[in-house]
C-alpha cells in the first residue's frame, strides 16, 4: 500500500512541475512580447519626431545643421550670434 501512495504522490509532482513548466513559459513569452510592443512604440515615436536611429546619424544631422547656418558676416542688420 505504501508503494501506491507513493506511486500517486510521484504522478502529482510530477503534474505539478509541468504545470509551473508551463506557467513559466507564458510568463516568459508574456514579457517577451511585452517588451517587443515597447521597443515598437519607442521607434515609432522616435520615428514621428525625427529622431536619428544612432549617435553616428546624430552627428551627422548636428553637421549638416551647423553647414546651413548663416555664418557672422553674412548675417544682416546685426543679429546676435549664439
Amino acid at each position: 500500500m505504501y508503494s501506491h501512495i507513493a506511486l500517486m504522490l510521484a504522478e502529482e509532482r510530477a503534474r505539478d512541475m509541468q504545470f509551473a513548466a508551463a506557467r513559466s513559459a507564458q510568463r516568459s513569452a508574456a514579457r517577451r512580447a511585452r517588451r517587443h510592443q515597447r521597443a515598437t512604440l519607442r521607434a515609432q515615436a522616435a520615428e514621428a519626431a525625427g529622431l536619428p536611429d544612432s549617435f553616428e546619424d546624430f552627428l551627422c544631422q548636428t553637421a549638416q545643421s551647423a553647414m546651413r547656418e548663416p555664418t557672422a558676416a553674412g548675417r544682416s542688420r546685426g543679429q546676435a550670434v549664439r
